[in-house]
């Protein structure tokens, strides 16, 4: 019998527990930011947040949104090669990046005049910190994938019983 150990991994596509917990992280962060920003109001500091009849059905539909976006994903990943899934998960992703970038914006209207151009110097100095760690975490996977890859080829060559003598 074999151990869990000695098995070959599971593509994440086909982890069912690994999708389950990406559907649930994602659908849970989606709907709070579409269900709070049914609840940002204008304050006298800035904006703050009031309840709002619509912060559950904001919740409930960005949850909705995340939880189709992961479906499609899932179900096109299991078919690699078709030009036509990687078309729709581009124009989702995209899609989705849009409305993410929009949903942070949109609280800025809320602030005032006369500190809004330091809270878009902070935004920009943040998105550039986490866009250069994102690429370094970039090239650092692509480092381990080429050594990866590297380090399978060079022990296929080694093997003998991998030759096609015989």
């Amino acid at each position: 019998m074999k151990s869990r150990l000695d098995l070959p991994p599971v593509p994440l596509h086909e982890d069912v527990l690994f999708r389950r917990l990406v559907t649930a992280a994602s659908a849970a962060g989606m709907g709070g930011v579409v269900g709070s920003l049914a609840t940002v109001r204008q304050g006298p500091h800035g904006f703050e947040f009031h309840w709002t009849a619509l912060a559950i059905p904001g919740f409930v539909a960005g949850a909705l949104i995340a939880c189709l976006y992961w479906a499609m994903i899932f179900r096109f990943s299991a078919r690699a090669g078709s030009q036509r899934g990687r078309r729709w998960i581009a124009v989702a992703s995209v899609l989705l990046m849009g409305l993410a970038v929009g949903a942070f914006l949109y609280p800025i209207r809320f602030i005032p005049e006369q500190k809004r151009g330091e809270v878009i110097i902070g935004l920009a100095a943040a998105v550039t910190v986490l866009g250069g760690i994102g690429y370094l975490i970039h090239t650092i996977v692509g480092w381990l994938e080429q050594d990866d890859a590297e380090a399978a080829e060079q022990e296929r060559s080694e093997d003998p019983s991998s030759t096609d003598e015989g």
